[in-house]
C-alpha cells in the first residue's frame, strides 16, 4: 500500500507471491505417509511416526538417517537399551515405544520434499500431546530448507510425570508451509542509525502481564 492509502502495484505484487500456492514434491519413505490437513480450514498439515532413527548414523545411501526401531516387531534382543523400552500391545495388535520422563528420541516422520525456491515448512507441535500428556517438540519450530532433500524429524520430550507410548502411525505434529521474505540487509555503524521507537529496547516481559 502506497503512502497515500491506496494499492498500488509493487503492494498487489507481495501479495500475490504470499498467496500463490506452488507445487512441493513428496517422497513417501517405506512406512511413512502423505502429510494430511485434518479440516478444510487447517494451516498445519499433520505428520506421522513412521521410525525411531539415528542422530548421527546414515543409511548406506548417505541420504536418510539409519533406523534404529521401525515398529514391525520385537527390536534385536542384543540391544538391551532398546529392549527396555519396546512393549507388545496386545488388544491393538501394535508395538509402542515407551519414553519414560524426561527422555526424548528422535522419530523420522516418513517424507522428504522438494519446494520451490523461496518456499520453507515449519515443525510444530501439536497442542492436544502438550495439554494433555505433556509431550513435547524438542525442535519446534524446525525450519526445513527447500534445498533439503532427507527426511524431516521430530524430537519427541516427555515432560511429564508418567511413561508416554509412541506408535506407528502416531500423529504427533504438523508443518505449515510458509513463503520466505529476503530482504536487503544494510549495515549502519551506530546503533542511533536506527530509528527511535515506543517501545525502545524494552524486552522479556516488559509490557506486563495486565
Amino acid at each position: 500500500m502506497g503512502s497515500d492509502g491506496l494499492v498500488t502495484a509493487d503492494s498487489l505484487e507481495v501479495v500475490a507471491h504470499i498467496m500463490r500456492p506452488g507445487k512441493v514434491k513428496v517422497y513417501i519413505l517405506p512406512g511413512g505417509a502423505l502429510p494430511k490437513y485434518a479440516t478444510p480450514d487447517a494451516i498445519g498439515a499433520d505428520v506421522r511416526i513412521r521410525a525411531a532413527v539415528s542422530v548421527r548414523v546414515m543409511e548406506p545411501n548417505g541420504i536418510f538417517r539409519k533406523t534404529v526401531y521401525d515398529f514391525l516387531g520385537p527390536p534385536p534382543s542384543d540391544n538391551l537399551a532398546l529392549t527396555s523400552r519396546i512393549r507388545y500391545q496386545r488388544k491393538k495388535k501394535r508395538w509402542l515405544y515407551v519414553l519414560k520422563p524426561g527422555e526424548s528420541v528422535t522419530f523420522g516422520i516418513g517424507f522428504a520434499t522438494e519446494m520451490p525456491e523461496g518456499m520453507f515448512y515449519w515443525i510444530a507441535p501439536r497442542s492436544g500431546l502438550a495439554s494433555k500428556y505433556r509431550i513435547q517438540v524438542g525442535n519446534a519450530p524446525g525450519t526445513v530448507d527447500p534445498g533439503y532433500r532427507g527426511e524431516a524429524c521430530v524430537i519427541v520430550v516427555n515432560q511429564g510425570d508418567k511413561p508416554f507410548a509412541i506408535y506407528w502411525g502416531m500423529r504427533i505434529a504438523q508443518i505449515i508451509f510458509q513463503w520466505a521474505i529476503f530482504p536487503e540487509l544494510e549495515l549502519v555503524q551506530e546503533h542511533s542509525d536506527l530509528s527511535t521507537t515506543v517501545r525502545g529496547s524494552g524486552g522479556l516481559g516488559s509490557t506486563g502481564l495486565g
